[in-house]
Parts: structure tokens; sequence; C-alpha cells
């Protein structure tokens, strides 16, 4: 009995189950009963054949597959088309390929060595998406259609559900002029090719993708840009909700933004270019020799390469012309023309500028101790390494106003590259624009009492005085005048030496 109860014992131990419904008995059970069905000859390995029972016991009723978004996959195609040679076209009528047309020549920069700049800053895009750029450019720069002169990699605009690749490149042939006259009292934007619209902007949200040409860029864009600062969607065509109203779409907001944010941090090392008085042309000099690393590190040593947008909203000051006077009128006085930094200021002035908005001022202490305001700082520099000694370093400036922005500088060669990669914000509070000034309200008239057919309006009696209205006025009516009060002793309210009863 003793034997019998130890093995009833033993096997209620064996069958106790787990949270998964499993036990020890059910397990040996099923390994036991594949070694009598298959009879291998290795059969003392019973730990192997265990885990493989326990391994093909549990198997999920339905297959988990990754889902692939439509979006994703036509993305990953485009991406993968610009590795391939494209194809030649194939007449219709003959079925042969026709004749390729030649490829548009253009200017560039160095994207591959600029992405080694961008890396060893730990700045911009990776080396693998900047590989991506380079194919992309090569392919809008070559579009003989389009007929670009150079093309430049501006950088990455980030949106909510989309991103944008923007690139700015000049045409070889001018644009024709917008069609439409500006509106009275508006001040007009500038000519394609000239000020803000130097550059033409191309922007592509999937690199491979179709490019899509930004529109020119207008005073009212850039003052109403300035005033708001809203998130991109990613959709060109969006409307852009927000306060004061917007006039234009996404695209047009997406190119007041890339406008301020060049005019303010494309630079150039100092001595680079030379300004012809004359025509006003940036021309670069030939005979110009690369600066040491540890010199390129100042802000004194770098410059502004664009005009500066002033806040009028154009980069030449627009003068609206003044009405003649009349006779007996005064001259109008004329507009006193808005100043901005020069161009190719360097970036030491731009703390102290009064044209740059860059918010409050920074109190510090003097060598005597008092505190004295003082203007923050606009860039900041940063270097590859830090170890000392170490030779041909990459120099890095940051835009501190732009966050985002930066130039990257190569001592070993002095080739640079300027990027930009953010939201579009400038780095200062956000502080709404105040509701318009209060209108006058609108004069009231009384509405004169009805007459019917066949009767005339009733005439004011003799003496009457009918009061005038003004049709628009914004001013109340003036108060009665208070009534004489009557003499001690006069009127039928009381008697002599009597109180008037209240």
């Amino acid at each position: 009995m003793a034997f019998e109860d130890a093995l009833q014992e033993a096997t209620a131990f064996l069958q106790k189950t787990n949270v998964d419904g499993e036990s020890v008995y059910e397990q040996l059970a099923k390994v036991v009963g594949k070694i009598l069905d298959e009879k291998p000859e290795d059969a003392v390995d019973l730990l192997e054949t265990s885990l493989l029972v326990k391994k093909t016991q549990y198997a999920p009723p339905d297959p988990m597959y990754a889902t692939v978004r439509s979006k994703n996959a036509a993305a990953a195609v485009m991406f993968k088309e610009l590795y391939k040679t494209p194809s030649p076209l194939i007449d219709p009528e003959t079925g042969e390929p026709m004749e390729a047309t030649p490829p548009n020549d253009f200017e560039t920069e160095n994207v591959v060595a600029d992405a080694a700049m961008y890396d060893a800053l730990g700045l911009g895009l990776s080396r693998g998406e900047m590989y991506g750029v380079m194919l992309a450019m090569k392919r809008l720069g070559e579009d003989p259609e389009k007929k670009l002169a150079t093309v430049r990699f501006f950088g990455k605009m980030l949106g909510t559900t989309a991103d944008y690749y923007v690139f700015e490149s000049t045409l070889k042939e001018p644009a024709p002029a917008p069609e439409g006259e500006t509106a009275e009292g508006e001040v007009p934007p500038e000519a394609s090719g000239q000020g803000a619209n130097t550059y033409t902007y191309f922007v592509c949200q999937t690199l491979g993708g179709p490019f899509t040409k930004l529109p020119d860029v207008t005073p009212a864009t850039i003052r109403c840009a300035r005033l708001i600062k809203r998130y991109l969607t990613g959709d060109l065509a969006a409307d852009v909700s927000a306060y004061p109203a917007f006039p234009g779409l996404e695209a047009d907001y997406l190119r007041a933004m890339i406008g301020r944010i060049a005019s303010a941090t494309v630079v150039c090392p100092a001595g680079m270019f030379t300004l012809d008085e004359e025509t006003g042309a940036v021309n670069k000099v030939e005979e110009y020799a690369p600066g040491a690393a540890e010199d390129m590190v100042e802000l004194d040593r770098w410059a502004h390469r664009y005009p500066h947008v002033k806040p009028q909203g154009r980069c030449e000051f627009y003068a609206a012309p003044i009405p003649e006077p009349e006779e007996g009128e005064e001259p109008a006085e004329e507009v006193e023309p808005e100043t901005s930094p020069a161009l190719l200021s360097t970036l030491d002035a731009d703390a102290e500028s009064d044209a740059i908005d860059w918010g409050a001022a920074v109190t510090a202490k003097n060598e005597e101790g008092e505190e004295v305001q003082e203007g923050r700082p606009a860039w900041a520099s940063c270097t590859s390494s830090t170890v000392p000694g170490v030779k041909f370093p990459v120099i890095g400036i940051k835009s501190l106003v732009w966050p985002g922005a930066f130039v990257a500088y190569d001592a070993s060669t002095g080739a640079f590259s300027n990027c930009y990669v953010g939201y579009g914000f400038k780095n200062a509070p956000f502080v709404p624009a105040p509701p318009p000034e209060i209108q006058n309200e609108f004069g009231f008239t009384p509405e004169p009492e009805p007459v019917e057919e066949g009767e005339e309006a009733p005439e004011p009696a003799e003496g009457e005085e009918v009061p005038e209205i003004p049709k628009e006025s914004s001013e109340l009516p003036p108060l009665p005048e208070p009534e004489p009060e009557p003499e001690e002793g006069e009127g039928e309210e009381g008697a002599e030496g009597e109180e008037p009863a209240e």
C-alpha cells in the first residue's frame, strides 16, 4: 500500500499544471509517444526531443505579417529608382529606343564631401540620406526642361505629416514676370532674379519623387510670416489657418520661411567674396587663402553672403511715389528708408545690430560689478574634436537665432557648406498679434415715420427747431442743460419760508 500511495502522490505532482495549462506528465507522455512512433537510434537524447516537442506544440493560429503602407511602399520604389540608370524612351510607332535628350549642364557643390563634414560635426543629415540628396540633385539639375544654372541643397524643412527637401537654384534664362498688378497701397514684390527672389526653390517630399517649384515671395507673405508660428503639414495646397490671415497657401508660407532663413543664415568666410559697388554683385576672390582652423572659430572671420530682408519685406527698400499736393496743401513728407545689416558684414556685429530682432537683452556684470544690458549672441562655434593638437579639424558655426542653421568648414581644403534642418521657427517667444483698432461706431440716424400714399410728410410747427443729426458720427449727443431752480417765495410748491414737499 505504501508503494501505491507513493505512486499516486508522484503522479499527482507530475500532473500539476502551470498558468498555461501545461504539466510535466503530459510533456513526458508526448516525448515517450514521439520516441515510440519514430523509434530513433539516439533515443537516449531525451532533452533535445523534449525541446523539439515543446517548440512544435505551440503555433499561432494566424501568422502575423508586418503591414506595409502604400505610401511608404511608393516612397521606397521612387528612392530605388534613383540608383538605376533611366531607361530610354520607346518610339510608339517603330518600337525602337529614341535618342535621349542631352542632359542640362549645371554647377553644384560636392554633396558627398559636405556629408562628411556634417557627420564629423554631428549636424545635418546622415551620410546615407545625403547620398540620396546628391542623386536627387543630379536628376533636378540635368532636367533639360528646367534649364538650371546652379543647384544647391538648402536643407530639410520638417512637417507634421511629411517633410520637404529644399533645393536652391538659379535659372539660365530669366523667368517671365508674374501676371497681374499690385493692389493700390501694397508694396510690390521684387522681380525674379533680384533681391529676395534671386534664387528659385524646388521641393520634394521624397528623394526620388517629383519636384515642385515654389512661387516667388512677396512682401505681404514675409510680413505675415513674421507674426505667426505654425507647423508645416506637408501639403503645399493646404490653407494656413492662423491670425492674422495669411495671404496664400502653405507653398507661399514655406517660401516665406525659406527667404527669412536664407537671408539671415547663409554665410561665407570673410574675404572670400567682394561686393561690386556699381552693379551690387558678389564676386569671388580668386586669390583667397583659406584660414587656419584656430582662426575660423572666431565670428569676425565669417560674413553674410545674402542680403538682409528689411521689415518692409524686400531687400531693396521701396519708396511709394508721393502724390503732388493740391493748391493750399503742404507736400507730404518723404518716408525714411529702412536700414539693415550691410552685405558681407561680419557675424560678430549681429548681436548689436538693431535690424535683427533677437528678443530681450542679457543682463551681465562689468569689471566694476555693475549690471549692464548686453545683446544676446547670435552665433556659436564648435569643432569636430576638442582634443588639442588635432590637425585639420572641421569647424562649425551654428545660428542661435534660427536653430538648425549652420555652416561647416574644412580647414584642410577651405571648403564650406551651409545647411538648415528644422521646423522653420525662430528662437524667440511667440507674441500673438494684437487685434485691429476699434472702428468708429455707425452713425445713428432716426428713421422717418411711415407715410401712406397720397399723404404728405408733416411739417414742423412754427418756432420748432429740427436738430441736425450727422450721418456718420461716433460722438454721443450733448447732455441737456439742467433747468434753473425756482427762487424762495416763488412757485406753487410751498409758501414763503417753507421748503417744497418732496
